[in-house]
């Protein structure tokens, strides 16, 4: 329960921070991030990842589908370490499918836990939009 707790705290932390400083790039990162979550907390609420969560799957390609649009859009590089990480969760996912062995835990772990790098990283752009005076960008 605390580990979902802290997740939406930096989230919504995330947002709040994209909305305040960050740019329209920023802004639509930070947004995806919190979609992409609410729906996995709507459509998948007790996951137990003993085999592929397809919901979740389906989440991540359109997360991957936003995040990789940015990429296209920016001048920026941090969209590219975002669809990076996000790629990471769709091999995970893909992973899984080809082999059922693969235990639950490390799959739910790399599932939940690619998240925190890329909410880091959408927080350090949105902080330092202005200071390079891009917000546009």
């Amino acid at each position: 329960m605390w580990t979902v707790a802290t997740y939406y705290a930096v989230l919504l932390l995330t947002v709040a921070v994209a909305m305040w400083r960050g740019g329209p790039m920023e802004r639509w990162a930070a947004y995806t991030a919190l979609f992409a979550s609410v729906c996995t907390t709507v459509l998948a609420p007790n996951p137990n990842w003993s085999h592929i969560e397809y919901n979740i799957f389906a989440i991540d390609v359109v997360a991957l589908a936003s995040f990789w649009f940015i990429a296209l859009k920016t001048n920026r590089f941090w969209p590219y370490w975002i669809t990076g990480w996000q790629l990471i969760a769709i091999f995970g996912h893909l992973q899984k499918l080809m082999f059922s062995e693969i235990l639950a835990r490390p799959y739910a772990l790399l599932s939940m836990y690619i998240s925190y790098p890329i909410l880091f990283l959408i927080l350090y752009a949105s902080g330092s939009t202005r200071r390079r005076g891009n917000a546009a960008a």
